[in-house]
């Protein structure tokens, strides 16, 4: 069960995007598309683990958008998730081209930002081949 966030949030709403899931096309794409987002390689070294970035990414109230599906089952990266009381949005498809990427993230953009407004953080969502986005779990 999720209680609704206030409408405003969706205007809120930057997206961190992982480093697992950056290109220069997804980049181009989130610039020309006018979607606010900051990028791993902005505030973290390559090598940060997961839960030190989610806790500094929820501390800055940024939505999270990642391939890597394992951190919501990953029990210390859920945890941190939970504790950091971020939305976060895993692609479901893993085989994606850079520029397959950049399309589904920047079509998919209008239903994370509905999803911000209806679901309080913590919540995970998948984000399908077909842009369609899927509330998992909180």
């Amino acid at each position: 069960m999720s209680t609704a966030a206030p409408p405003e949030v969706a205007a809120q709403v930057t997206l961190f995007i992982d480093r697992d899931l950056w290109s220069r096309r997804l980049d181009a794409a989130l610039r020309e598309a006018g979607i606010p987002f900051v990028a791993h390689r902005q505030l973290f070294a390559d090598d940060t683990p997961d839960v030190e970035w989610i806790a500094e990414v929820g501390r800055r109230g940024m939505v999270v958008m990642t391939r890597d599906q394992e951190i919501r089952r990953r029990p210390n990266e859920l945890a941190a998730v939970r504790a950091a009381r971020i939305h976060l949005f895993a692609l479901t498809s893993g085989n994606l081209s850079a520029a397959e990427t950049a399309a589904l993230c920047t079509a998919a953009w209008p239903a994370i930002q509905r999803a911000v407004a209806r679901h309080a953080a913590p919540a995970i969502f998948s984000i399908t081949r077909g842009a369609r986005v899927d509330w998992l779990k909180g």
